[in-house]
């Protein structure tokens, strides 16, 4: 198969697909991430809440959490950048939160696949999922945090 190139398959899969296909490419993103890069000037974001439940909490709150903004900054801000319009505002934002969630042994295909296949507003189910994961609900904590805290704006 060939190898697809950052704005290829960032600009050009459907935003929506994108959000469900996030979690299963985490562990693949390691391979493209040589030939991406942030190119943003700005410091990058903090971890926000910190905290896997507290930002399944902010989630929550959020009004359009479907919309079609909020799920494309959702996916694009803990991945790798591209010279995409649709993901300048948000992409790679909190890239360094990804990679060390996705480089993190402890967070396995299982644990992605618990807490996708909890309801998205049901925070005891996803923050259960990191019960044998400790080092991985940190990390996912960091980046979970950074999300909710970039995509408020979008998101509320």
């Amino acid at each position: 198969m060939k190898a697809r190139g950052c704005r290829e398959t960032l600009c050009s899969v459907n935003s929506q697909r994108l959000f469900l296909c996030a979690a299963a490419a985490l562990g693949l993103v390691g391979a493209v991430l040589p030939a991406c890069s942030s190119g943003k000037d700005d410091p990058p974001p903090d971890n926000g809440v910190n905290d896997v439940r507290l930002a399944c909490q902010i989630r929550n709150t959020w009004t359009m959490r479907g919309v079609q903004r909020c799920t494309d900054c959702m996916a694009a801000a803990p991945l790798p950048t591209c010279n995409c319009e649709q993901f300048k505002d948000f992409a790679a934002l909190c890239l360094t939160q990804g990679e060390a969630t996705r480089s993190d042994p402890q967070c396995t295909v299982d644990v992605e696949n618990c807490v996708n296949f909890c309801h998205k507003t049901n925070c005891d189910c996803i923050e259960g999922c990191y019960a044998n994961a400790p080092s991985c609900k940190q990390h996912s904590a960091a980046r979970d945090g950074c999300v909710a805290d970039v995509c408020a704006q979008y998101c509320k």
